[in-house]
């Protein structure tokens, strides 16, 4: 968070707005500090564009209302709530040079002379634009189009910034590009900043919070950093993909009983069921595959799968995991496995979680 944050802050109490054929979004609440950055991830179709829009006042909300900093501004119309909204493919005016794009708000609220220019400057400065003012917008990469944008938004100085999928149409450096303006355009003036993307390395790059939103409601309000390593609910572990479930049971002794055999018995007792059907949830990661003779259970490779982090194997358990398969990584230390070669399969338990029924998660 910004040490440069002034006092605004975006207050979302209890909203409700319809979209689609569902019901919308129900109850949604969520604070954004000045100077915080905070992503609402979500998949397609989850409202999250809705979501923005009725915050920035393009469209209507059933109940709740809308704050910044002290001001209701509910009922108020998009150009009177201190609020700029980004669309994911950033419209420029295509007779303007990308100086007069990024002055066009300074202009329309009647600001003229040397404090227009000193603020354009700022703001391409902070967005390595700085030699690109003259430059006729329909010159300009992808990249360079979004923080132009982006430019346009700090120049205006809104309380509230809001970047709908600013990620979502670019290649990989490009993205690196805005990534790293999106961080700049923080730094420049510290607004409350929400975004919405359904990408999880663009919410762990960019986000000081997550907020993620399932069948139109808040599933977890976490950092990235906790999201990641501790889902609140199974719906958020589905949703991250990140995981592998296994069933299993657990028994009164707290332990659990899986395809991969006995796992130690779980904490947080308070929590969890007497006995009864759980679901273990696991990263790919934390389950490595190496000699026969080694780890928690084994099983024979059926598959290889190329990963963007590096290659995985598809175990299939033996006789007493029922004929159960995961994925797990290989170890660098063994010889590269081919398939059909028994392996062993080893997992550190407290790096998994059991989900018992419509309860919350706990460690095994």
């Amino acid at each position: 968070m910004n040490a440069m944050a002034s006092g605004h802050a975006l207050h979302l109490d209890h909203l409700s707005l319809p979209f689609g054929d569902g019901r919308g979004i129900a109850d949604f609440s969520l604070s954004v500090a000045a100077g915080e950055r905070v992503v609402v991830l979500g998949p397609s179709g989850a409202g999250k564009t809705s979501l923005l829009r009725a915050v920035a006042g393009l469209m209507r909300i059933d109940s709740g209302c809308v704050r910044v900093g002290a001001v209701d501004v509910t009922g108020l119309p998009p150009e009177r709530r201190d609020i700029v909204y980004l669309h994911q493919s950033p419209v420029l005016f295509p007779h303007l040079s990308v100086a007069e794009n990024v002055a066009f708000p300074l202009r329309v609220r009647g600001q003229r002379g040397q404090a227009v220019h000193a603020r354009v400057l700022t703001a391409l400065s902070a967005m390595r634009l700085e030699t690109l003012g003259r430059r006729d917008v329909g010159t300009l990469s992808g990249g360079q189009r979004h923080r132009v944008a982006l430019a346009r938004a700090i120049a205006a100085r809104p309380a509230v910034l809001l970047l709908d999928e600013p990620l979502s149409a670019l290649d990989p450096t490009l993205r690196n590009d805005v990534r790293a303006a999106i961080v700049a355009a923080q730094e420049e003036y510290g607004p409350a900043m929400m975004l919405v993307t359904h990408d999880l390395d663009d919410a762990a790059f960019l986000a000081d919070r997550v907020a993620v939103l399932l069948d139109g409601r808040t599933a977890q309000v976490s950092s990235p950093a906790q999201l990641f390593s501790h889902p609140a609910t199974l719906a958020v572990a589905r949703f991250l993909g990140l995981y592998q479930e296994i069933p299993g049971r657990i028994r009164a002794d707290g332990g659990v009983d899986s395809p991969l055999g006995l796992l130690a018995a779980a904490t947080l007792r308070d929590v969890a069921p007497a006995s009864g059907p759980v679901v273990v949830v696991v990263r790919v990661e934390e389950l490595r595959v190496g000699s026969p003779c080694e780890g928690v259970a084994q099983g024979s490779i059926v598959a290889f799968r190329q990963r963007p982090r590096g290659a995985t194997a598809v175990v299939r358990l033996a006789d007493g995991g029922n004929g159960f398969e995961l994925e797990a990584t290989l170890s660098a230390s063994e010889p590269s496995p081919t398939i059909g070669d028994a392996v062993g399969v080893s997992l550190d338990p407290r790096r998994s979680l059991v989900f018992p029924a419509d309860t919350l998660p706990c460690s095994t």
